[in-house]
């Protein structure tokens, strides 16, 4: 290839297995097109995450492609990760196994084991010394999580031979040491411990064994997804000074959409009511005689009932009580926390749902802006980005596309097939299953699909904008690429399933 493809970045987004499929279609089409020995680093997040790791141990087993995919895409066809995850926490067995021992039961350590198991106990030693060895066209991999002692982002990296720091600043010197013993599950597990569904994983206790007897100054690090920080995988690859960036392309898989619903605040419905009528005194007193009446007629399960709500009933006017002392105190404000009963409710649901949509779309969608700001401001013109919802289209163009009218006339417009299966994939929610009813859908293959095709247009988008001039030289290695992606494109525009078709016939999964 030309010297502007001689080596790439890449960088796989969080979003559970819609972004594990959506990247595994890339990094499908970048073989087909015999650019995946260019790509040079990888940096993931989260789902992502999964396809990183697994072609990182691909790689440390020497395994061609074929074998790579296959293996990949049968372990995602089986779909047994949560059920296994969630079989382990219950197994004793499993916990006394020595690769164990030192691991904490709960959640996120069932789900390590699993992803142990799904990459053959490889470590993050045995890829740098795959580097270090030349036996892969890797330099550098980078999985991220999120520091939960520091705020910062803690990325798992082969350092050996490079001045790159493992971890953060606050953990390189003192945890470098131990990269020949990390393994790659556990990685994975930190990278996409999601909050709320998760509980963080403890590096190096749970990492390592000999740190779980740990002395109590020997402050333990709480690792959770990298998406917290950056759901791109982008910000790695930003120098303070873009004269010493070694690629000449960046290609970021972003499956997260950039869309916000506007608010809604509550309506007046039974949960609201309910919530009313707990936060109500004359409710409580209610319940009160209630209990004594159901107490002096031996009714015990219906006076066991009505203790128990009545005890609720006190805590929350307890909570009020201490809220408005608090608040007194705190504010110098002589006024006590007063709400209306018949506003309660609403106050209540109100505030959930706000915090609700602060933690899991303002902050990570402000992240994701800044993030994808910050790699465009650096390397505009050699920064590309294939979204998992883009050729659905809207107004007759793909979402968000700059110059589509120099694009269209190149590729032409975008076919009624290759929208309804990018409709299909961004639909996909944020999960590490397949219902039955994805499965009835094929949403698998719809994912990978759309990762294969989406990447086609982008780098041919990139060719389009950046090299228009170059594509009309005769054999010149910029037509001659696009030339092969321009073949592949009018294939999928025919059958989006192209190429996830032509995998299984030429190595049945």
């Amino acid at each position: 290839m030309s010297a502007f493809f001689k080596s790439i970045a890449m960088c796989f987004s969080g979003g559970g297995y819609r972004a594990a499929c959506f990247s595994l279609g890339a990094i499908s089409l970048f073989e087909k097109i015999d650019l995946l020995d260019k790509v040079k680093a990888i940096s993931t997040v989260s789902g992502g995450t999964i396809t990183g790791v697994k072609y990182a141990q691909s790689q440390i087993d020497a395994l061609n492609f074929d074998s790579f995919y296959s293996d990949y895409y049968n372990w995602l066809t089986d779909d047994n990760l949560t059920e296994r995850a969630i079989s382990h926490i219950k197994a004793d067995a499993i916990w006394k196994k020595e690769e164990n021992k030192h691991k904490r039961k709960n959640p996120i350590n069932a789900f390590a084991v699993e992803y142990n198991i799904f990459t053959s106990h490889r470590t993050l030693g045995d890829f740098e010394d795959c580097v270090i060895n030349k036996k892969t066209h890797l330099d550098r991999v980078v999985f991220n999580a999120t520091d939960f002692s520091s705020g910062l982002q803690f990325r798992f990296q082969n350092v050996k031979g490079t001045r790159l720091r493992f971890g953060n600043s606050n953990a390189h010197s003192k945890y470098k040491d131990l990269i020949p013993k990390i393994k790659l599950g556990d990685i994975l597990a930190s990278s996409s411990a999601f909050p709320g569904g998760f509980e963080p994983i403890g590096f190096p206790t749970d990492f390592v064994k000999g740190y779980e007897n740990k002395d109590e100054d020997d402050d333990e690090i709480g690792l959770m997804d990298g998406g917290i920080v950056d759901n791109q995988g982008a910000s790695v690859f930003i120098k303070n000074d873009p004269k010493h960036n070694p690629h000449d392309l960046f290609f970021i898989c972003d499956v997260a959409s950039p869309y916000m619903k506007s608010f809604q605040f509550a309506d007046k419905n039974s949960l609201t009511k309910y919530l009313t009528y707990l936060s109500s005194i004359p409710a409580l007193l209610l319940v009160i005689l209630m209990a004594i009446f159901f107490f002096k007629s031996g009714w015990w399960i219906l006076y066991t009932f009505s203790v128990i709500l009545g005890v609720a009933m006190l805590c929350i006017q307890g909570v009020f009580l201490l809220a408005s002392r608090y608040i007194k105190k705190a504010t110098g404000i002589n006024q006590g926390l007063v709400i209306p009963p018949r506003r309660f409710g609403l106050f209540v649901i109100d505030r959930a749902k706000s915090l609700i949509k602060m933690a899991t779309e303002v902050f990570l969608k402000n992240d994701r802006r800044q993030n994808a700001n910050s790699i465009y401001n650096a390397y505009g013109d050699i920064t590309t980005t294939a979204t998992i919802y883009e050729l659905r289209c809207k107004d007759g163009k793909p979402e968000y596309q700059r110059d589509w009218e120099l694009i269209e006339g190149h590729i032409g417009s975008i076919s009624d097939d290759i929208k309804a299966v990018s409709l299909k994939s961004a639909n996909f929610g944020t999960t590490l299953w397949f219902s039955d009813d994805n499965k009835k859908e094929n949403v698998l293959d719809a994912i990978i699909a759309c990762g294969e095709f989406t990447a086609c247009y982008n780098l041919l988008a990139h060719l389009i904008r950046y090299h228009e001039d170059k594509i009309k030289i005769n054999n010149s290695e910029e037509q001659l690429l696009f030339q092969k992606l321009k073949s592949l494109w009018d294939e999928f525009s025919k059958d989006p399933y192209y190429l996830i078709n032509l995998r299984k016939t030429n190595a049945p999964l």
